[in-house]
């Protein structure tokens, strides 16, 4: 077998695999459909066979540094370690593997889920454009046109992510450098998404939604405008990170846009809005909504601080942080 039929063969071979798996567990069976439905599995899974089938047809040799090459090696290695018992003492995992397994991980936890949140928001969008209501009464412009622009504005944001989970390129420029190292890292980044924000939310209780009553349908409209305001400064900061948007990565430091600024516009951007939205809970119940909005945002808090503390083994992110001082307000914090 050549190089490049090998590497096809591993292709398959590692990324098919545990979407297989995921199609088999229950709870994702129940999320994410098997295969034949519309669906993130399936759709994953044609992206490989896709890929593929690409690197059939690609006339440059493939050489051993490819980053699945990488990941093989590294899951052979723990195979031989953890089962088969060949090493002791350590694995003998390289930096380089380490990086690829790590990063193998996060693509198969996020690539789904990005996936399924496209097609959430696709469909939403859709709903909306085969709206027969345009009129402009202001109950029709807060029920329609704020939630039709704040499904664009998740479309928009999940695409970019959604591709920046599936695609790594030097003509991209979005190679990852490394990976968050921590277990404190993941956990904070794991417990925002499903399934475990199921568990995380019944904990700490969820005082907010995207968008909330106010009682008065001007005080409404002005509180869904400063939302939508807030979560443009989100997307804008999505739009700035391009094809390097990933959590728990460094795929580069970026200081355009909203990052010339603040170090996490998104972070703040997006908690303000909860805090914003949260208000007519916080009215109701100000001990608990007050204490559960804290706790998210003590949350989000803790992401940015892992992240820094990851990025800062990478001097760029030094000349960065040096440049633009503050995390989260301008001039402030």
């Amino acid at each position: 077998m050549n190089i490049k039929n090998k590497f096809i063969g591993l292709t398959f071979l590692i990324y098919s695999i545990p979407v297989f798996i995921l199609s088999k567990v229950a709870y994702f069976k129940n999320t994410y459909g098997t295969f034949g439905a519309l669906s993130p599995l399936p759709i994953i899974f044609l992206l490989i066979v896709i890929y593929c089938i690409y690197l059939f047809i690609y006339k440059n040799e493939i050489t051993g540094k490819e980053r699945v090459v990488t990941t093989y090696t590294g899951l052979k290695k723990i195979f031989n370690f953890v089962i088969l018992a060949k090493l002791k003492g350590e694995s003998g995992i390289t930096t380089e593997e380490k990086v690829s397994l790590l990063l193998y991980l996060v693509k198969i936890f996020f690539t789904p889920l990005m996936i399924g949140f496209l097609l959430d928001n696709t469909n939403a969008l859709y709903n909306f454009a085969t709206t027969k209501d345009l009129s402009f009464t202001k109950y029709n412009i807060y029920n329609f046109y704020y939630r039709a622009l704040f499904s664009l504005i998740l479309f928009i944001d999940t695409i970019i992510f959604t591709f920046g989970y599936l695609v790594e390129s030097k003509k991209l420029g979005n190679i990852v450098k490394s990976v968050e190292p921590t277990m404190l890292g993941w956990i904070v980044a794991l417990i925002c998404y499903p399934p475990f924000n199921n568990m995380s939310g019944s904990i700490f209780g969820w005082h907010t939604q995207d968008f909330n009553s106010f009682g008065d349908i001007n005080v409404t409209l002005f509180f869904g405008a400063v939302s939508l305001i807030l979560f443009g400064i989100y997307v804008w900061a999505t739009v700035a990170l391009g094809w390097k948007s990933s959590n728990l990565t460094n795929r580069g430091i970026i200081s355009k846009g909203p990052y010339k600024y603040v170090r996490h516009p998104a972070y703040i951007s997006k908690n303000l809005s909860w805090w914003v939205m949260g208000i007519p809970f916080i009215l109701v119940s100000p001990i608990l909504s007050v204490l559960s909005l804290s706790v998210w945002s003590s949350i989000y808090y803790l992401r940015a601080m892992t992240e820094e503390r990851h990025l800062m083994a990478d001097p760029d992110y030094i000349e960065y942080m040096k440049k633009t001082p503050y995390m989260f307000i301008p001039k402030v914090f």
